[in-house]
């Protein structure tokens, strides 16, 4: 929603928000409403609390105030400090169990055929978002849509769950974690499973298939609602003239390597779906009717992307992260090519070590203060290589301590990777980093990752 990296806004765990160092950043919406546009929204935009009241009128036309994430629990009520993104209108029976009864929960058993009727909610309030939009002939209009699912618990009607047969589901390839991987790489989840004791065992077989069995359906049960969101802009009139870009703010793992859910830095933690749709674009003659490409491209795109489709400047005097994504969309050779817009792909995240014996072991750091933070772990995709530098973390300065010894450092080959890679079990299974045969390798991938890293006033995109 900023455009901005962590280390910039300075946001990790869930508990600090970007207005606390940069209250005069532009956001998305902002840019919209500086352009005397509309800027409207319902759901999970921003987390609950983080910014209050989702950013109020800096980011949202009054239209849109005040904001709405339309269950209760899921938006920024008062009645309690606690705030949650994930929290459904309607919760499953074992999570009822859980928070009543201190029952255990799991990627194996906490999911529920009730549909996340939240998802229904915010669709609806985006539809009437639309219309207003359309009434008020405001031009250009922003409308942002923030679904939970498919968050955990993973919630599905009937019809979502009877598309992913538990016979189709099949067990990863792996399941255990890669070869040569440093411990402080690894966050262990589900631990009150008891055959679960560490990362080098899987959850069972039986829990697997169907924790991923939901996950699909959960997917499809948002693929669902959202397809009333894109007949309205039919029905509308909206289509031929409005982007639609549609996006995860994270990937998501699903015992692949071992791994559940998604703090780490492996790929599939880190890659997100991305869609967008300008018909003027379009060129029939020259584009396929999907047209797609494996360039590299970040999130941080996003906000530059929107602001050249909406025909908006970028405000004056911020800088950005990100770069403008319009070349892939207009360019069908070099999406032929896979001609990217950048030469690298950057993620990050934090660890706090508690177990320097088992540095994998309760590790996490939502909801923990950034000064407890032990290391960062920074990781750059090129299209050929996965490297990551795990940096020792200066508690105090909240920024890395480059001059320090490397704590631990990942290499993963990507050189013979499909394309359009569907099978999520080929990647990041072998760390080659401290093999002599790729040190050329670590060493030019360790200066990139540091010049792209190590000064963090140095961005892709500025106005001035």
């Amino acid at each position: 929603m900023t455009g901005r990296r962590p280390d910039r806004s300075k946001c990790w765990n869930f508990i600090n928000h970007f207005r606390e160092n940069h209250p005069e950043w532009t956001t998305i919406p902002g840019m919209f409403l500086k352009a005397s546009g509309l800027a409207l929204g319902s759901g999970k935009v921003f987390h609950p609390k983080i910014p209050p009241e989702y950013d109020g009128d800096r980011s949202w036309s009054s239209a849109a105030l005040p904001f709405r994430n339309p269950c209760w629990n899921t938006a920024d009520q008062n009645t309690t400090k606690f705030q949650d993104g994930g929290l459904p209108c309607v919760p499953c029976p074992v999570d009822i169990d859980h928070y009543v009864f201190k029952a255990n929960i799991s990627v194996a058993n906490e999911f529920c055929e009730i549909d996340a009727y939240e998802d229904t909610l915010s669709i609806d309030d985006a539809i009437s978002m639309l219309n207003k939009a359309v009434d008020s002939g405001s031009s250009p209009f922003y409308v942002a849509v923030g679904l939970h699912k498919p968050h955990m618990p993973w919630q599905f009607s009937a019809e979502d769950v009877a598309k992913h047969p538990i016979g189709d589901i099949k067990l990863p390839v792996q399941r255990t974690p890669p070869q040569n991987m440093p411990p402080i790489a690894f966050h262990f989840t589900d631990d009150s499973l008891p055959e679960h004791a560490d990362p080098w065992t899987p959850v069972s077989a039986n829990g697997t298939l169907y924790a991923r069995q939901a996950y699909r359906a959960a997917v499809t049960g948002m693929d669902r609602k959202l397809g009333k969101l894109l007949h309205a802009l039919d029905t509308l009139g909206l289509t031929p003239t409005t982007a639609v870009v549609l996006h995860g703010d994270h990937g998501w793992q699903l015992g692949e390597l071992g791994e559940w859910r998604k703090m780490t830095n492996f790929e599939n933690a880190v890659r997100v779906p991305l869609i967008i749709r300008a018909p003027w674009l379009s060129q029939p003659q020259t584009l396929s009717r999907n047209p797609r490409t494996a360039a590299l491209v970040e999130l941080v795109d996003i906000a530059v992307t929107i602001a050249e489709l909406a025909g908006i400047t970028l405000p004056a005097n911020e800088t950005f992260d990100g770069v403008s994504l319009i070349p892939l969309l207009t360019s069908p050779a070099g999406r032929a090519n896979n001609q990217s817009v950048k030469s690298v792909a950057l993620s990050q995240y934090p660890r706090r070590i508690v177990d320097p014996s088992n540095p994998w072991r309760g590790n996490g750091i939502i909801r923990t203060d950034r000064t407890k933070f032990t290391h960062m772990g920074y990781s750059i995709r090129t299209l050929q290589w996965r490297y990551t530098e795990w940096v020792v973390w200066n508690q105090t300065a909240l920024v890395p301590e480059w001059g320090a010894p490397v704590h631990a450092r990942e290499l993963y080959d990507h050189r013979n990777d499909s394309a359009y890679a569907v099978d999520f079990d080929a990647y990041d299974t072998d760390n080659v980093a401290a093999d002599p045969a790729y040190a050329s390798v670590v060493m030019e991938l360790s200066k990139t990752l540091r010049g792209h890293f190590n000064d963090t006033a140095v961005t892709a995109h500025a106005n001035t």
